[in-house]
Parts: structure tokens; sequence; C-alpha cells
């Protein structure tokens, strides 16, 4: 409390509510690891696209000698690739071996275990249908590992994709979208199938983050979701919030204007699963 002889002015400190979940994921932390591991025993060392979505980190690694190429064409033969934290279609692990390259995984082993089910899906007669954002890196490596795949991104999608649907179908998701679409989308194919699999591959993170978001956003006067626009995960946790609190914001980074925040009593903070735990810590410590 400030006071002088013309007024008094209390100050009421701001609440931050840092989230549990919060950081890197398992499969964040172990493709770090393995990017950081194969730098120090390797050398000619590429990755194909982002190690993960997220440009601090990926700066990082390549900061370690890692080469970031778009194509294997960019490889010389007997050189090192590390697959990327979402995975890869099966050609790509054709290609190099072709081409004689080492091959190091640092896919996810949830995305990888999603791969393994829906091959086995497939050989017992089922069209696999993938629920997921089809431009997305680890829904391609999903569809890339199957013969006959489909993906789905909405029910409004589903709706010009009828045709397409087979009698039996099996469905798998990207490993981090959100269980409201999912649902919606396997409802809609009830109606279109004879036999329909539902095997629901959100990873366990991505459960625990929408399901802290949503308690956040419903106590907190506002909302900041923190991670890279090329992040799926850090999407859905937005639009999550958004839907419940007109006053949730999407940053990328720990450069936030101070004053857009000044008014809210408690501010919730999240961040995607390859958002740095220290750019969430910054970020409270700003706003504090």
């Amino acid at each position: 409390m400030m006071k002088n002889k013309d007024f008094i002015v209390e100050y009421t400190p701001m609440k931050i509510c840092l989230a549990k979940h919060g950081g890197f994921c398992f499969g964040v932390q172990r493709a770090i690891k393995i990017a950081h591991e194969t730098a120090a025993n390797y050398t000619n060392v590429y990755i194909k696209g982002g190690l993960v979505h997220n440009e601090l980190v990926c700066e990082a690694v390549e900061k370690k000698g890692i080469k970031k190429i778009d194509s294997l064409k960019a490889i010389p033969s007997g050189a090192t690739l590390i697959i990327k934290a979402h995975g890869e279609p099966f050609e790509t692990y054709c290609e190099a071996e072709e081409k004689h390259i080492t091959i190091v995984d640092a896919t996810c082993p949830m995305v990888k275990d999603i791969h393994k089910k829906a091959k086995e899906m497939e050989t017992k007669g089922y069209q696999v249908i993938i629920v997921g954002d089809k431009n997305h890196e680890e829904t391609r490596g999903i569809l890339g590992n199957v013969k006959n795949g489909l993906v789905i991104e909405s029910k409004d999608h589903l709706k010009g994709l009828k045709s397409a649907i087979e009698k039996k179908v099996c469905v798998v998701c990207q490993s981090t979208q959100n269980i409201e679409n999912v649902s919606e989308i396997v409802g809609g194919l009830t109606r279109h199938t004879e036999e329909l699999c539902f095997l629901n591959t959100i990873c366990h993170p991505t459960r625990l983050r929408q399901e802290e978001i949503e308690k956040l956003a419903k106590t907190c006067a506002a909302v900041i979701v923190v991670g890279s626009k090329q992040s799926a995960n850090t999407k859905r946790l937005y639009q999550v919030a958004k839907k419940i609190n007109h006053n949730a914001f999407w940053v990328v980074a720990d450069n936030i204007k101070k004053e857009k925040f000044r008014g809210f009593k408690t501010i919730a903070i999240i961040g995607g699963a390859s958002t740095p735990q220290d750019t969430l810590k910054s970020i409270e410590e700003k706003l504090s």
C-alpha cells in the first residue's frame, strides 16, 4: 500500500498459475538427447526437417553441427541421418538404406507405436483412417507407413470423403489431436461403415495438457499458451483455451508485452510439448 496526504493506492499482486504439465514431453526430451549424442559421436550428420516444432530447440541442435535438409538427395552416401521426433514415412528408411546412410531414429516411441498398430490393422484387412492434420509431419509419417490409408481432418472434411471410405475401417489418431474432434469424426464414420475399430492413440501428455488447460481457462482471468506456430499440440491447447476464455493468448517466445496483461488478477501459463521450461519460467518472472 502507498500513502500520501491526498490519496491511498492499494496494489493487488497478480497471481501467476504455471501449469503443472508444461515444458518438454518425454518424446521431445528423448529426441534432443539423441540429437546431442549423435552430434558428439558422428561426423557428417543430417536431419530431414526440424527435430521438433520449436525454433529455439532446432537452432540449438543445428549449432551442434547437425545439417538440416529437405530431401535425402542432399545427403552424401555414408552420412548419418537423424529421424525427427514426428517420424518419417517408410520410403525415407528405404531411400536411406539404398544410399548406405546410417539412421539414428529419434521418432517418439508413442508415434512409432501408432505406425506399428496401423500396419498391423492393415494386414488384418482394415482400411486405416488417420484423424489428423493432413500436412503435419506426424500424420504424413503414419500415412507413409500403410498402403491404403486415408486422412480425415474434421467432420466437415469427412463429408467430402464418403466415397473413399471402405466398409471395414480402423481409426487411429495423430498423437496430439483433440478428443472432441476425434469423437465427432468417429461418430460420423459409424454411419458409413459396417465394421469400425477405434484405437485412441492420442498420447498421455497431450491428454493431461488439454485437461489442465480446460481447468485453467475456467478459473483464471487470462491464459497464455506458449509455443511455435508450427506446433500442432500448442495450436490445440490455444483452441481449447479460447473456446472457454476469450482472454486466451498464443505467444511463441518470452518477448511478451507486459502492458497487455496488466489488468488481469490471475494468469495461467502453459506450454506446448516442445516449449522449453526456461521460456515458461521467463514469462512467469516478467509478469511477476
